[in-house]
């Protein structure tokens, strides 16, 4: 049995708790933010400030790759989740809208959502892994830094801590597991042990983004059925993400150099903005809906992998980092979670096959990361390098998706971006076959490179692109003028 001490008692703790526990291993969680448990996931909503995880108060996305390893893995967290309130909306249920006659394949089923606010999953999961009776959680209990011995590479052997009082203390542990969040001071913690800090690939996400939560009035719905609905105007990005309980939120992000923008981190400016979105209009109108939560804004958002391993070595052996600690992405897409559950899964069973070698541990856990999340932050960053470039031409004056030059000659990445708008998301609602290809990307069922590589996808979807000028503009709303006059009358 190896001793385990989890840094980080947030989801990605906890659910690398779970899997460990779940293997033999004996588990310590140690949080840092006190939090008792609450009775409900409503009072949990309330009553939780987590200064050690903002994202909390942001909305959230539960895809199926994570949705599927709790079918999988701990069917009675998500029988308790959905207790608790949390939906699951199918593939199936969506895709009725577009296509009544519609043919299902198999596999479909695996393509569900599970909706429910960031602190009920949270509430829910906590609640799961102490009635196993597997992991002793410690909240209130600030990790400071590594114990370690005077090996090379060093080893470490445990934690530095303060407890609630003040009082500094240690726990020792054959191997940490760090999952205290993309603020971690792991690479100050590695220093300080003599270790080399971890090489990042980092990029910024080019966004800030603001989030607030509402409840449904009694006998009112969702105006669409869609999993999560989203519009990208240029100058800003628009999510509604449904929640449990009759709840749901709206993110909003716009770049961080765009002045004009930023009054949407305020509660006046963020109201006025969402009411001048149709996308969002219909969903806080007074007589459907009414807030239960301030705006909260989270800036200095970044794409960032960190590497443990180095020339087939790691920088540390007794360690190792899930979550956002180790990997995230830009957050509007709602990839966190799941990341930190592949990546916890993938740890427990590198433990289970290299019990007793910290060193094959720690590849083979570094292979698995590499192969089932690095595509996806590399995606993402490709992705944000794009959207800046489409957030200055835009506020240039010009169309980032006009690929007609003048001379006749096409423009190449132009012609890219208005494909993918036109051509790609336009027809999901128009092919089935191709809302299912982007939504299995979406929820990580398939990687993105797989998309565009299928011939019979791209057929279908240069032909979606071509039927462009018989369909209503892709995005409707104010131009970025027209908002940036709107929000410059807001106090």
């Amino acid at each position: 049995m190896t001793r385990v001490v989890v840094v980080g008692g947030s989801i990605a703790g906890l659910v690398s708790a779970l899997a460990l526990a779940r293997s033999g291993q004996q588990v310590t969680i140690l949080e840092k933010d006190p939090m008792p448990l609450p009775a409900t996931p409503d009072d949990a909503f309330d009553a939780w400030t987590r200064r050690g995880s903002p994202q909390v108060r942001h909305s959230h996305a539960f895809l199926a790759r994570m949705r599927n390893l709790i079918r999988d893995r701990e069917p009675g967290l998500r029988q308790r989740l959905l207790d608790a309130g949390a939906e699951e909306i199918t593939f199936k249920a969506q895709a009725l809208r577009y296509f009544p006659d519609a043919e299902f394949e198999q596999g479909d089923e695996d393509l569900t959502l599970l909706a429910c606010r960031r602190v009920t999953f949270e509430w829910a999961l906590r609640q799961h892994v102490l009635e196993t009776g597997l992991v002793e959680y410690r909240d209130g209990n600030e990790v400071t830094g590594f114990l370690s011995d005077a090996s090379w590479p060093p080893k470490v052997t445990g934690v530095c801590t303060r407890g609630p009082d003040g009082d500094e203390g240690s726990v020792p542990a054959d191997l940490v597991v760090v999952a205290n969040g993309r603020r971690t001071h792991l690479d100050d913690w590695l220093q300080a042990i003599g270790a080399p800090r971890p090489r990042q690939l980092r990029q910024p996400c080019g966004i800030y983004y603001s989030s607030r939560f509402y409840r449904f009035l009694p006998g009112q719905g969702r105006p669409s059925p869609d999993a999560v609905i989203g519009a990208d105007y240029g100058y800003v990005k628009c999510g509604i993400f449904p929640g449990d309980n009759g709840t749901f939120s709206i993110t909003l992000a716009a770049a961080p150099d765009d002045e004009k923008m930023r009054v949407i981190l305020k509660t006046p400016g963020f109201d006025a903005a969402a009411k001048a979105l149709p996308i969002a209009a219909d969903w806080i109108r007074p007589d459907v809906a009414t807030p239960i939560s301030d705006v909260a804004g989270m800036a200095d958002l970044n794409d960032v992998r960190r590497f443990l391993v180095e020339d087939g070595e790691p920088v540390a052996l007794g360690l190792v980092a899930i979550g956002d600690a180790l990997a995230h992405a830009n957050p509007i897409t709602g990839r966190g979670c799941s990341l930190a559950w592949i990546e916890a899964y993938a740890l427990a069973d590198a433990l289970a096959k290299h019990p007793d070698d910290l060193r094959a541990m720690a590849l083979e856990l570094e292979a698995s990361v590499e192969q089932q999340c690095g595509p996806w932050v590399r995606a993402q960053i490709a992705q944000d390098e794009d959207a800046l470039l489409v957030n200055q031409a835009i506020r240039r004056g010009e169309d980032p998706y006009a690929f007609e030059r003048p001379d006749g000659t096409t423009d190449p990445v132009a012609y890219t971006r208005s494909v993918v708008r036109e051509g790609l998301l336009a027809g999901t609602r128009e092919d089935i076959h191709l809302m299912r290809a982007s939504m299995r990307v979406a929820h990580m069922l398939e990687a993105p490179q797989d998309l565009m590589t299928r011939p019979d996808l791209a057929v279908r979807v240069l032909a979606s692109h071509a039927r462009r000028g018989e369909r209503p503009p892709a995005v409707e709303g104010p131009t970025r003028a027209e908002m940036a006059e709107l929000l410059a009358g807001v106090s």
